[in-house]
C-alpha cells in the first residue's frame, strides 16, 4: 500500500526547516497547495454561505500574536467550522481528554517563535504505521477569520486548525472530511482499534451495556456516540426537542455513577463539537437534579453551568436517543503504558498480524457456492484463551478482534469479515474440509455481514479454550492486504496455522533476547527505529539493565540516530542499535570510573583523564 502524497519523515522535516530558515523563506506546501484543489474533489470553490471565495492566510496575518498551543491541549480548544466534520472534531476532543496521548499526534514543540518557518508537523497512524504529515500554515479564511476548525474562545491558538489541515492532506482535501466516522478519526490519531455498539434496535440492547462501557473506560479506551440522520432530512443536522442533534457525533468525555434520592444514577458526560447546544433533559446544566445534588456530587462531576457544549446525561437517555456508541481501544506501547500508569488503568494485551489474500493462494472468499472448498485456503490464525477476565465474574474471556483492509487511495474495494471457531484440540495445521468438522466444536461467532469498511471489529465473551480465526473477503479471488489485531485482558498465546511436515519434530523455541524483544516492541512496521522510538527504547532498556532510566530528550535521540546510523538510511536497524547501546554502556562505565567523587559530573581535571581513556 502506497502512502498518501507528501508524507515525509522527521529527518526530512528538520532538514526542510533548516533550509527555509537559512534562506529566510516561509514554507508553501507543493503537495497541498493553497488553492481549490486542496478544498474540493472537483477543484471548484466550496459553497459556503456568506463566503464568496476562500482566501488563504497565515496565522500572523490574522492575529498579532499567534500561538500553536497556549495552555496545553484541551478538548475545549476545538470548535467545528462550516465543514461537516463533527466526527473528526469530536474524535479529536475524545483524544484530547488525555493530552499526553494527543501530543504524539500533535507535537507541541513547535510554535510561531524565532524558529518559525511556516511549516508544522503532525503524526497519524496509517494502517499499522506512524507517518508524519507536514503542512504549511496557510489556512482557509473568509478574508477576516478561519472558516473551518478553530479555537473560538481563544483565536490566537491555532493547533486545531492546523491539525485539521494535516488530516485533510492525509485524506486528499478538506471535502474528504465532510462526513465520516468518529472512530476512524480516533484510530488515525492514536493507533487504537475501533468497535461500535449498535443502539438502533432498542429491543436488542444488551442489559449490561453500562458495565461494558465502564469496563472499557477502566481499560483506557476512548469513546464517542452518534445519532443518525433521518432518511427524509434535507439538512445536514436536525435538532431534536431535547437539545440533541440527529446527524451528529458527540465525544464521551466522562462516566460516573452518583447517588440521588436513594438510587445510583448512571451518567455519561458528552461534548458537542460545536462548543454549544446542549442536552436539555434530566441532569442537564439547569435541571432540578443538578440543583439538588450534594456538593460532594457536584465536585465529583465537575459541574460548570455554561453553554460550552459539554453536559451530563443519564445513560438510559443515551440508549433512548442515540443510534451508536463508538469504543476505541488503545494499543499498548511505551506511551500508552505510561498513560495507563498515570490514569491507574489497565492496558490491553495485543497481538498484531500482517497478511494478504492472494489470488490462487489465499484469496478463498467466504465459502459461498461454488467456492466452498476455497474457503479453507484463507489465512488462519489460532488464539488460546486460558485466564478469565479480571473484572468478569462469569468465568469468560474477552476477545476483541479487528480486521483492517489496507486500502488503496483511501477506498475500500472489497467486503471483509471473519469467522471464529472453537477447537476441540489444538492443531498447528490449518483447518480444511476434512479436519474442520472433526475438530471444530461449533462455529462460535461471525463478524457479521461482510462490510466495505476499512475496519471490521467484534467483541466476543468466550469460554477458555483454543479458537481459530479465519479472515476473508466476501468474494473468492479478491486480492487485498490486511492487518489482524487481537485484544485480550490477559496474555494469550496465538499464531498462524501453517502447513507442516507431519514427520518433522517441532523445534524448541529459543527464548527471545531481551534487547531484541524490546527493539521489536518499539520498531515501526519497516523494522527500524526512529528518534521518537529510540527515546522510549533507551529509557526502558536503561531501566532494565541499570535499574534506573536514562532520560534522553527528543533532540538528543535525533543526534544519537545521526551518530549510530552507519548506512545513512535515516533510521536504525537492530545491529546499529545494539552497537550504539554497547557504546553508550562503555561511555557510562568510563564516566563512572573517572567520576571519583560520585557527583554525577566531572571537573576539568577528571575530564582530561576521561578523554585520554576514550
Amino acid at each position: 500500500m502506497s502512502l498518501p502524497r507528501g508524507l515525509v519523515r522527521q529527518e526530512d522535516y528538520l532538514g526542510l526547516k533548516s533550509e527555509l530558515l537559512r534562506k529566510n523563506k516561509l514554507f508553501v506546501d507543493p503537495d497541498f497547495s493553497p488553492g481549490t484543489s486542496s478544498l474540493t474533489f472537483s477543484g471548484a470553490q466550496p459553497r459556503i454561505s456568506g463566503v464568496r471565495s476562500v482566501i488563504w492566510k497565515r496565522p500572523r496575518d490574522l492575529v498579532v500574536n499567534p500561538r500553536f498551543v497556549k495552555a496545553g491541549l484541551s478538548r475545549h480548544d476545538l470548535y467545528q467550522g462550516v465543514l461537516g466534520n463533527c466526527w473528526f472534531i469530536a474524535g479529536a476532543a475524545v483524544v484530547s481528554t488525555i493530552p499526553k496521548l494527543l501530543s504524539r499526534c500533535v507535537p507541541i514543540d513547535q510554535d510561531f517563535d524565532k524558529d518559525y518557518a511556516g511549516l508544522f508537523r503532525f503524526n497519524f497512524w496509517w494502517y499499522g504505521k506512524w507517518v508524519e504529515v507536514i503542512v504549511d500554515d496557510l489556512l482557509p479564511t473568509d478574508g477576516m477569520q478561519l472558516i473551518y476548525a478553530r479555537n473560538r474562545s481563544d483565536p490566537d491558538e491555532f493547533w486545531p486548525a492546523l491539525l485539521e489541515k494535516a488530516y485533510a492532506k492525509l485524506r486528499g482535501n478538506y471535502e474528504a472530511l465532510d462526513g465520516g466516522k468518529l472512530q476512524d478519526a480516533i484510530v488515525d490519531m492514536t493507533g487504537s482499534i475501533s468497535e461500535y455498539i449498535d443502539l438502533k434496535d432498542k429491543s436488542k440492547i444488551q442489559h449490561n451495556l453500562y458495565d461494558l462501557v465502564w469496563k472499557s473506560y477502566q481499560m483506557n479506551s476512548l469513546m464517542g456516540a452518534s445519532i443518525h440522520l433521518p432518511e427524509n432530512a434535507n439538512t445536514p443536522e436536525v435538532e431534536m426537542s431535547n437539545g440533541l442533534f440527529m446527524g451528529h457525533a458527540y465525544s464521551i468525555t466522562g462516566i460516573a455513577s452518583v447517588p440521588y434520592r436513594g438510587n445510583n444514577i448512571q451518567l455519561l458526560r458528552l461534548r458537542n463539537p460545536w462548543g454549544r447546544s446542549e442536552w436539555k433533559g434530566d441532569w442537564s446544566d439547569h435541571s432540578d437534579e443538578i440543583r439538588n445534588i450534594s456538593q460532594e456530587a457536584r465536585t465529583k462531576l465537575g459541574i460548570v453551568i455554561t453553554d460550552d457544549g459539554e453536559f451530563w446525561i443519564p445513560f438510559i437517555d443515551v440508549l433512548r436517543n442515540f443510534d451508536e456508541i463508538q469504543l476505541c481501544h488503545l494499543q499498548p506501547d511505551s506511551l500508552t503504558s505510561e498513560i495507563a500508569n498515570d490514569e491507574r488503568k489497565q492496558n490491553w494485551e495485543v497481538t498484531v498480524y500482517h497478511d494478504a489474500w492472494i489470488r490462487g493462494l489465499t484469496a478463498g472468499g467466504c465459502g459461498n457456492h461454488p467456492y466452498q472448498d476455497l474457503y479453507w485456503k484463507n489465512p488462519q490464525f489460532f488464539i488460546t484463551l486460558k485466564d478469565v477476565d479480571i473484572t468478569d465474574s462469569s468465568g469468560l474471556c474477552t476477545l476483541i478482534a479487528t480486521l483492517t483492509e489496507k486500502e488503496m487511495n483511501n477506498k475500500s474495494t472489497v467486503a471483509i469479515g471473519f469467522d471464529v471457531y472453537k477447537l476441540r484440540a489444538f492443531q498447528r495445521r490449518p483447518l480444511d474440509g476434512e479436519s474442520a468438522p472433526r475438530n471444530a466444536l461449533i462455529l462460535r461467532k461471525r463478524s457479521g455481514i461482510y462490510e466495505y469498511n476499512r475496519e471490521v471489529t467484534r467483541r466476543f465473551e468466550l469460554d477458555p479454550g483454543v479458537y481459530a480465526l479465519i479472515p476473508s473477503t466476501f468474494k473468492a479471488h479478491d486480492e487485498a492486504k490486511f492487518m489482524l489485531r487481537l485484544y485480550t485482558e490477559k496474555p494469550a498465546d496465538s499464531g498462524l496455522l501453517e502447513e507442516d511436515d507431519k514427520n518433522e519434530i517441532p523445534k524448541p523455541v529459543k527464548p527471545l533476547d531481551p534487547v531484541k524483544e524490546l527493539f521489536m516492541k518499539h520498531a515501526t512496521e519497516d523494522g527500524h527505529i526512529y528518534a521518537k522510538e529510540l527515546k522510549h527504547f533507551l529509557r526502558e532498556l536503561s531501566a532494565s539493565e541499570f535499574g534506573e532510566s536514562i532520560l534522553f530528550s527528543l533532540e538528543a535521540a535525533r543526534s544519537l540516530v545521526t551518530l549510530m546510523d552507519r548506512n545513512r538510511s535515516g533510521a536504525l536497524n537492530f545491529d546499529e542499535v545494539v552497537k550504539g547501546w554497547n557504546e553508550i554502556k562503555a561511555y557510562k562505565k568510563i564516566f563512572e570510573q573517572f567520576d571519583k567523587d560520585g557527583t554525577a559530573s566531572v571537573d576539568t581535571y577528571e575530564l582530561s583523564k576521561l578523554f585520554s581513556a576514550l
